[in-house]
């Protein structure tokens, strides 16, 4: 516990209002079917309350997914990042450690056209930890990162040209 009173929380994933709409009604419909899935398994159609519980499951699953926030927190004297996932301030997994972050890269996947945050743990071992489809957003990302790690960032969006982003100037 002491660890995290060091650690600088440098970012956290903002939803827009119309993810907070289309999760409502899913939410809802959650709800009333696992009331109905009960129903079911208490009246004996076990079957059918199965088929519910499915998909009673698939729609907590997109609610969830429109809804969790991504906190990442930076440890500059121990060269840490943690990744935090919760869904309405209930931690959804155990929280994410990677140490002594040698640089944070952006990256960008040719293939798929999109742009990958990446930590590097030493200079051959990485791990991509964000994915974006616009620089904009991988930028803010990594160098919030970096700026709480103080460490470089490496702008490697352009192929054989990969650029310093000293320390100084994120």
């Amino acid at each position: 516990m002491k660890h995290q009173q060091l650690d600088k929380l440098v970012y956290m994933s903002e939803r827009p209002f119309w993810h907070f709409l289309l999760a409502a009604p899913l939410y809802y419909f959650t709800i009333s079917m696992s009331l109905k899935m009960f129903d079911l398994f208490y009246t004996g159609r076990i079957m059918n309350g199965l088929k519910f519980t499915l998909a009673v499951f698939f729609m907590f699953v997109c609610a969830a997914g429109l809804t969790f926030t991504k906190k990442v927190y930076t440890n500059s004297a121990k060269k840490n990042v943690r990744f935090n996932f919760t869904l309405f301030n209930i931690p959804l997994c155990k929280d994410i450690l990677f140490k002594e972050i040698q640089y944070v890269s952006v990256y960008k996947n040719h293939s798929d056209r999109d742009f990958e945050v990446q930590i590097w743990l030493s200079e051959t071992k990485k791990k991509s930890v964000s994915v974006h489809f616009n620089s904009l957003s991988a930028f803010n990302l990594a160098s919030k990162m970096a700026n709480g790690l103080e460490v470089n960032l490496l702008d490697a969006t352009e192929r054989g040209n990969f650029k310093w982003i000293e320390k100084e100037n994120l």
